[in-house]
């Protein structure tokens, strides 16, 4: 049998019922050092990356999307682009400029990705460098000329 003391049992009883606890939140609830909760943390042998996966795992698709596009939104993409609202403006000026040259044609599947490649631009005027930007330019590049070769032969 394993010996554990009074403070481990504890710890290991709160982190079985609480799989994703951090160490702050074992130390507020265990009343243990911070050095003391990870170490305990750090012998339970199973990532907290598995537990949190499992977790997703549990929920409806729609409620891990919408977790998934806060995470983004409110996470990564904020630090790499800034708030929504300015990179947004920006891609704004750009379709309204491509959409002035179209001279009010209708919008079509290869106006669209053209549209997606703007966006990309608009991003990528911001500070740093995210290369997804560039490979996502040029697969929309490509996709545009796809629509448009579709759309010549469904006119023939």
């Amino acid at each position: 049998m394993f010996n554990m003391s009074l403070e481990e049992a504890d710890v290991w009883n709160y982190l079985v019922k609480n799989k994703t606890a951090t160490a702050a939140e074992v130390v507020k609830h265990c009343d243990v050092s911070i050095e003391f909760a990870q170490s305990c943390i750090d012998r339970i042998g199973t990532p907290r990356e598995v537990f949190e996966r499992e977790a997703m795992q549990a929920k409806p698709t729609r409620v891990q999307t919408l977790e998934t596009a806060i995470n983004l939104t409110a996470g990564d993409r904020n630090k790499a682009y800034g708030p929504p609202h300015g990179n947004l403006s920006d891609c704004a000026l750009l379709w309204d400029a491509y959409l002035a040259i179209r001279k009010g044609a209708q919008i079509d599947a290869e106006a669209v990705a053209w549209m997606n490649v703007l966006q990309k631009i608009a991003r990528s005027a911001q500070p740093g460098y995210h290369p997804d930007n560039y490979t996502d330019a040029a697969a929309y590049s490509a996709i545009a000329g796809e629509c448009r070769q579709i759309e010549i032969e469904e006119d023939k």
